[in-house]
């Protein structure tokens, strides 16, 4: 099969079919899968891809300190308070308690039901077994399910290959795995934002749907439930996209139809009203037609959306705004809410721990937060260029979208004085669509279409991954409070182990060194006369790799004598081919067969001389750490990036590029998230509390106000934030006495207690943030 032939055929499959080759592609199952309604299988599967990143593990840990447990503290003080309205905190003195008016209340409302089907306000001791499983779960099955429904809606208005590209892509984007992970305020804003321009997609471009109001319906509800999640931004982002599509892609700017516009709109008023209420938006006999921009907002069922809307979120908002009550602070619900934790917080600056940053700040954050898919951004850019204004295929108003999308949630973001790290997340989705539209058209077009755009893509790779692998602190920073809390570094730098075995730097070189001499052999057998030269080639890195791995678990053996004897076996079978073979590949195969003989015995006397003393030794028996292990996994994923584009080989670029982002993605939430997580919780200390107190002896906090006290002690725990005298005190109760406090306060509550007491850590190396303690 010539090389033309082959891209010809490859261009026909499909990706998926592509990856999965023709073997697993025509296997029954996948025929019955396939044989399934489209909708159950783009949907579905993409909200499955989805889960398998987000769900597995997501209650095995404490929540982390202080989002999570703060919303979750307001939650308990819902169902303790049996009010479900006006969210209160207890913060276990009356400087803090009191109404919270910060966030609206929907993420506390999906942490309620789980909340109370363990019954957490039972009991004196530690909180249900399954506590954080059923508060985290409504969180991350949201997040996928808007997957499911984005990469649906993509799938009916674009193809199918852009529906799923796009979930896949943001499913493995770090920021928004680790949010969804999350029982945050910020997981149900943007899922509720994905799955509501999916419904707006959806309502604009598919020309089959037969329920165009109802999907209009449904985004004017989301809408209203992205703005309980989060405020303001749920409503006013998409809005203005839509505006912007309007402006861009629906009105006509020509002065006649500004004339039109007006015309219609004075005449009848009422009647005109009535008109874009109506179900379809065509003018009685007789009458002017509606212009095209009231034609479309009508089609968009803008004003009993508008009415939806408001029901959905309305009657909380107003609700609030009437309560004459202040919290903590001295500000009503609509001072704080309105004026501090929306215009001051976007012009001014509130509860900032990164003032002053710059407009490059979300630029490094983003990049970090959707690595490996950096490198498809400057393709991205470089297709939506290309968009042409007014254009009627949807395809082409879909990527304007995903572009507004991205642009105006980036500029709302890095303008606001208020800065994290995580506020880059309203940019992810759109910013995936993009990629998601670049990957088809590499798909169609061919690597070398796209060279210039994936070599820009390759910089960007290179120099992302070079940080992360060099600071992977950098991906925690993406999704916590404090960027310069205590960070348990130890986990970078302790060595990786499987059971007994230690992972060595020859391990990783040895497994992917196999995995391209396997890769080649099929590769080179797959031909129809076969493909010696291939087979060879995959035969010396075989040999390679068996060399890496055998010497890195022998003692005193030089890794260059092992490969010596690999490669001289690779000889050996090259003359065997050789003796085959006629013509030009019979002294062809002979020349190889001697090259390979000749370096054979250059290795051989190398290692011989060498010895003990190879350097080889220690670099292939050097342990594998966090740090080394990224830095390894990024440069061989990038290598065989660059390896698939040099050959020009779609399908082995999409099947590197879905194994290292997938592979990532699983690993950072299946294990590296679980060991981050005991550092940035207080359940374990907790648990260590009640399991070992004894009856009547009570919990101190000392200088602390992270919430995790709060929740985890179901408000039983003495707050003394900066009261040493009050500590004082607290020391003289008679019997033992348990404290948690700030492993750099110790100090500070050990001098409040005084000589005379004993204070004694439990466990001190459990969290690089709190101790607990005993006093006695």
């Amino acid at each position: 099969m010539t090389k033309a032939s082959a891209e010809a055929s490859e261009k026909r499959q499909g990706v998926l079919e592509a990856l999965l080759g023709a073997w697993l592609w025509n296997h029954r199952w996948a025929q019955w899968l396939r044989a399934r309604p489209e909708s159950l299988r783009i949907a579905g599967g993409a909200t499955l891809i989805a889960a398998l990143v987000f769900v597995p593990y997501v209650g095995a840990v404490g929540l982390w300190d202080p989002w999570e447990t703060h919303y979750g503290e307001v939650a308990r003080e819902m169902i303790a308070r049996a009010d479900y309205v006006y969210p209160f905190q207890d913060s276990g003195d009356v400087a803090s308690s009191g109404w919270f008016f910060s966030k609206p209340p929907l993420t506390m409302w999906m942490e309620v039901p789980g909340m109370l089907l363990v019954g957490i306000n039972r009991g004196d001791g530690r909180l249900p077994l399954y506590t954080e499983w059923v508060m985290r779960l409504p969180f991350a099955l949201t997040s996928a399910a808007a997957l499911g429904l984005l990469a649906w809606a993509l799938a009916r208005t674009v193809n199918r290959r852009v529906g799923l590209t796009a979930a896949f892509v943001l499913a493995t984007m770090p920021l928004y795995f680790l949010i969804s992970r999350q029982a945050v305020t910020d997981t149900p804003f943007v899922a509720a934002l994905v799955a509501a321009m999916g419904c707006a997609l959806i309502g604009l471009f598919d020309t089959r749907t037969q329920h165009r109001a109802g999907w209009w319906y449904a985004f004017y509800v989301l809408l209203g439930l992205s703005t309980l999640s989060k405020g303001l931004l749920g409503v006013a982002l998409p809005a203005v996209i839509l505006v912007l599509y309007a402006g861009f892609f629906v009105f006509p700017w020509t002065q006649e139809s500004l004339k039109a516009h007006g015309r219609w709109l004075l005449q009848w008023p009422g009647a005109r009203l009535r008109q874009l209420v109506r179900r379809t938006p065509a003018a009685n006999a007789g009458e002017a037609p509606t212009p095209v921009l009231f034609a479309e907002m009508a089609r968009m069922r803008l004003l009993p959306g508008i009415a939806i809307f408001l029901a959905v979120c309305g009657p909380w908002y107003l609700t609030l705004s009437l309560f004459p009550a202040v919290d903590s602070e001295n500000k009503t619900f609509f001072y704080r809410f309105f004026i501090h934790d929306h215009f001051n917080r976007l012009v001014e600056g509130v509860h900032t721990t990164t003032p002053g940053g710059t407009f490059i700040y979300f630029i490094e954050q983003g990049g970090f937060a959707i690595f490996p898919w950096v490198a498809l951004v400057p393709g991205a850019l470089a297709a939506v260029a290309r968009i042409r204004l007014g254009a009627q295929d949807a395809r082409t108003r879909v990527a304007f979208i995903a572009l507004a999308w991205t642009v105006l949630a980036f500029f709302v973001v890095d303008i606001s004085a208020t800065k994290f790290h995580h506020y880059v997340l309203p940019v992810l989705p759109g910013l995936a669509i993009l990629v998601a539209l670049f990957v088809d058209e590499l798909w169609e077009d061919g690597i070398a279409a796209h060279g210039v755009s994936l070599l820009l893509g390759l910089v960007f790779f290179i120099l992302v991954g070079k940080d992360l692998a060099g600071t992977p602190k950098n991906f925690t920073d993406l999704f916590v409070y404090n960027y310069d809390r205590p960070y348990p570094f130890e986990l970078d730098t302790r060595a990786i182990r499987f059971g007994e075995h230690l992972l060595t730097s020859g391990d990783v070189v040895a497994a992917a060194l196999l995995a391209a001499s396997v890769y080649l052999f099929l590769d080179g057998s797959s031909e129809r006369e076969g493909n010696w030269s291939t087979r060879v080639s995959a035969a010396v890195l075989g040999a390679t790799g068996v060399a890496a791995l055998v010497a890195g678990k022998l003692a005193g053996t030089s890794p260059l004598e092992v490969w010596a004897i690999g490669i001289a076996v690779a000889a050996g079978a090259t003359l065997a081919i050789a003796v085959r073979e006629k013509g030009p590949d019979r002294r062809s195969a002979l020349w190889m067969a001697c090259g390979l003989a000749a370096t054979a015995a250059v290795v051989l006397f190398a290692g011989v001389r060498l010895g003990v003393g190879d350097p080889l030794i220690l670099l292939i028996r050097q342990p594998l750490n966090v740090k080394t292990g990224m830095g390894w996994t990024f440069a061989l994923g990038g290598g065989a990036l660059v390896v698939a584009a040099v050959r020009r080989a779609r399908t082995e670029l999409f099947m590197a590029f879905a194994a290292l982002s997938l592979g990532f993605a699983l690993w950072f939430s299946w294990s590296r998230w679980v060991d981050l997580s005991h550092h940035w919780t207080q359940r374990d200390l907790f648990w260590r509390y009640y399991d070992q107190r004894r009856p009547y002896e009570p919990i101190a906090a000392y200088m602390m106000d992270w919430k995790g006290e709060t929740f985890y002690s179901r408000d039983t725990v003495r707050q003394d934030k900066d009261s040493a005298p009050r500590l004082t005190l607290y020391g003289q109760l008679p019997g033992r006495k348990w404290a948690l406090v700030e492993q750099a306060r110790l100090s500070l509550l050990r001098q409040a207690m005084g000589a005379d007491k004993v204070v004694t850590p439990v466990d001190r190396n459990l969290n690089v943030k709190f101790v607990l303690v005993t006093i006695e």
